[in-house]
């Protein structure tokens, strides 16, 4: 049975701890717990975007950090193994991009419809 985790900051991370950012967490933990699906609200839902720009690289001083992370790229590797991405509608609503496309594989949902279906998870958590 599945966990179900729930994003709603759109979070890169910090590059001074060379971060760690929620979606490569679900990804590592799903590998671990046998799956887990993701809901991603709020500012979150930018990262289930196609056709958007990598993440620019950041210049600090004479050092380029083009090592962040690619919250796109941890998307579409969360669907290749496999798991359910929703998007929440209302949240893309909010933000301008009710139309914009999503990355392959990715569902679009109002996810207040998906909380009748949390008992079906073996845990539904909130990062």
């Amino acid at each position: 049975m599945a966990y179900l985790v729930i994003i709603d900051r759109g979070y890169r991370g910090s590059a001074e701890a060379q971060f760690f950012d929620a979606l490569y967490g679900v990804e590592m933990l799903g590998d671990q717990l046998g799956g887990m699906d993701v809901v991603l609200r709020g500012t979150s839902v930018t990262a289930a975007l196609a056709g958007a720009a990598p993440p620019p690289a950041l210049r600090v001083g004479p050092t380029v950090l083009n090592t962040l992370g690619d919250p796109r790229r941890s998307v579409g590797a969360l669907v290749d193994k496999g798991a359910a991405v929703y998007v929440d509608e209302p949240g893309l609503a909010a933000l301008g991009l009710a139309d914009a496309p999503l990355l392959p594989g990715v569902t679009k949902l109002d996810t207040a419809r998906l909380a009748a279906r949390w008992g079906e998870y073996a845990g539904v958590w909130f990062l």
